[in-house]
């Protein structure tokens, strides 16, 4: 897999838009965190990490599922033929940093 700067770039500003057309102004999404990762069985997919800060009871979950299916039509138009993993992070977790 190749995940350039651009694509991953491109990668962070297809979800943000996903995010902000459902969500509206209830949330910030920021960063958008996108790396090339190989798994466990040696199958190359795309992490993408959103940072998140607003009410989690207005986060949708259910929605949130269905992100890998909206997304992987924009990621095969970029050659980016891989499945991606989205990891939503809340900003306070985010900033604290790794557990010490």
């Amino acid at each position: 897999m190749t995940l350039t700067d651009e694509k991953a770039a491109k990668v962070a500003e297809i979800t943000r838009n996903l995010l902000e057309e459902r969500f509206g102004s209830d949330f910030v999404f920021d960063p958008i965190i996108v790396k090339a990762r190989v798994d466990h069985y040696d199958y190359d997919y795309v992490e993408v990490q959103v940072v998140y800060d607003g009410d989690y009871d207005k986060l949708d979950n259910k929605w949130l599922l269905g992100m890998t299916r909206r997304v992987r039509p924009e990621l095969l138009a970029l050659e980016l033929a891989d499945h991606p993993s989205f990891r939503y992070i809340e900003k306070s977790d985010w900033e604290a940093g790794p557990p010490k």
